[in-house]
């Protein structure tokens, strides 16, 4: 995979300046990339004693939307990158121009086949709101007479966005191909999936419908608010949904205390049960996500990014919560094994110690001292140290928790998250146990056998008459097999060369014996010859031998 066109070149070219300007020119020396002669030229403008993840996180925001969205996706896998790296992404701000009038309008009149003018009663030029790959205008509905937000996707921003992350492939196979010290984050890997996260982001009718999920899960009396969706304006280019009026919760810092109190246990207990109970959360819940309506509620806004968890995986959650409340350190280990993906052997009762370890320093405070996201970002190092991988759901998982534990204590500092949340983990963990829910499982075992049952008869028939007519073939794909065939095919090179060199002496000494012509001091030339060449190639055997310590 290389550069093919002079867009990625250019762009290649925009990107090595850059990465040069802030300490990582470098970088681009040792990929042998095709722009490397312009290193020379260019001085870092930052003091490389300046910390490294506080200058990666400047050359993301040089970079442009399409890296400040990576950046923002990439803050969400602590199971990936170290902790001080996750600390400055999530400092990355959409820190982008507004695009003219002109521009929303002609998106708007192209995507819907109509006047502006008849799309909506009235229009403000002004965007409410500018990010990397949107903007917001507010409008009134044609008939409703309600206020909504028009969300317009910036024109070109899908082949800006396929550009860069066209050149990320190239550049994420080149490390990982020439940097050893990089292959444990499997570039390549992060790179095609968050390509699908980006895309998907991109996609206004994806987020939509992600929106009338999230609502639909949602109580009428809740404390949380949801906007409505006007899905008739809904398409990948445009989002449009009810205007909510209110402000951000950084300006509400000077609220009684008992309303403070009040929204921070609002927004912790939605994310507890939108994680373990619906299994469909907002994947992002910092303060620039939700605002403080007129009513006082929690209103949750841009629901491009969420997450989804299976049934079995909130299990899963559950009991392993339950194991660490309950101080089980085996079954702990037992269910961070089952949940992770090693990336070499395990010592599981070093795990259980590690484990253990935080369980002591955690669990003997006081319940209200307990920081659940300092917790987590100290189990994650357990699980790095030992090599283990949580899945991405997982990942994010732990992200939008820490993420909404800082945000519900930004209003409250105070706010006991253990208790808050305890009432209804235990109350899910119970639920496990229900007769509803055991015989739910039982008639889903049941249907599965009886699927089974069904299938199984012809599938039988099937292996036993491959056996019977010898159709059957078993495939081994083998493993750390290469030193041990290099080290046979060397043995066996060395073996016939051996009995090769022997041949040769052999049919030398009868040469030698017969005293023919010519001859060579006194004895036939052509033995000789065969002797100094055995010489030759029994001295290089050996030499070889000794050199490689194989005697």
């Amino acid at each position: 995979m290389e550069f093919k066109t002079f867009t990625h070149l250019a762009r290649l070219k925009d990107m090595a300046i850059i990465m040069a300007r802030f300490g990582f020119g470098d970088i681009i020396q040792r990929l042998d990339l095709p722009v490397k002669h312009l290193m020379h030229s260019v001085s870092p403008e930052t003091d490389t004693d300046t910390d490294v993840y506080q200058r990666i996180r400047m050359v993301i925001e040089e970079l442009g939307p399409t890296f400040v969205k990576l950046g923002q996706i990439l803050s969400m896998r602590p199971d990936i990158l170290p902790v001080p790296m996750i600390r400055e992404l999530t400092k990355l701000q959409d820190a982008v121009g507004t695009i003219s009038f002109d521009e929303v309008k002609q998106v708007l009149e192209q995507e819907f086949d109509t006047p502006l003018e008849k799309l909506f009663r009235s229009f403000d030029p002004k965007p409410l709101a500018a990010a990397s790959l949107s903007q917001v205008h507010k409008a009134i509905h044609p008939t409703l007479n309600r206020v909504v937000a028009v969300k317009v996707r910036r024109p070109g921003i899908v082949k800006t966005v396929e550009t860069d992350l066209s050149i990320l492939e190239v550049l994420a196979e080149k490390i990982h191909n020439n940097m050893e010290s990089m292959q444990v984050y499997d570039l390549p890997g992060i790179v095609a999936a968050n390509r699908r996260t980006l895309l998907k982001e991109m996609d206004f009718s994806r987020e939509g419908r992600y929106i009338q999920i999230a609502k639909s899960k949602i109580e009428t009396n809740s404390d949380i608010v949801i906007p409505d969706v006007f899905t008739e304006y809904n398409t990948p280019k445009v989002l449009v949904t009810a205007f909510i009026k209110g402000t951000k919760i950084t300006s509400h810092m000077d609220l009684p205390v008992e309303e403070r109190k009040a929204l921070a246990v609002s927004g912790m207990q939605s994310a507890v049960l939108q994680i373990l109970e619906h299994g469909f959360y907002h994947a992002d819940p910092h303060p620039g996500n939700m605002v403080i309506t007129v009513d006082k509620r929690l209103c949750l806004m841009d629901w491009g990014m969420v997450g989804r968890l299976t049934p079995e995986e909130r299990n899963d959650l559950l009991f392993f919560i339950r194991a660490a409340v309950d101080k089980d350190s085996r079954k702990l280990a037992q269910m961070v094994l089952s949940i992770t993906t090693a990336r070499k052997s395990v010592n599981a009762r070093q795990l259980e110690k590690d484990l253990m370890e935080i369980m002591d320093v955690y669990l003997s405070l006081p319940l209200k001292q307990i920081r659940v996201g300092s917790l987590l970002e100290d189990l994650v190092g357990v699980l790095k140290s030992h090599a283990l991988r949580l899945p991405a759901d997982m990942s994010i998982v732990i992200k939008a928790l820490i993420t909404v534990e800082g945000t519900a204590r930004m209003l409250y500092p105070e706010l006991d998250v253990i208790s808050e949340a305890k009432p209804h983990v235990r109350r899910l963990v119970s639920r496990q146990y229900s007769k509803g829910y055991i015989w739910q499982r039982l008639r889903n075992n049941v249907s599965a056998m009886w699927g089974l049952q069904q299938h199984l008869p012809q599938t039988v028939s099937t292996i036993l008459k491959k056996i019977e007519h010898d159709n059957v073939t078993i495939g081994f794909d083998h493993k750390n097999l290469n030193p041990l065939q290099k080290a046979l095919e060397s043995s066996f090179n060395r073996l016939t060369l051996g009995i090769v060199l022997g041949a040769m002496i052999m049919g030398s000494s009868m040469i030698i014996t017969t005293g023919v012509g010519p001859l060579l001091f006194g004895y036939p030339a052509l033995g000789m010859a065969g002797y100094l060449i055995s010489a030759v190639i029994g001295l290089w055997l050996i030499i070889t031998i000794i050199r490689g310590k194989e005697y």
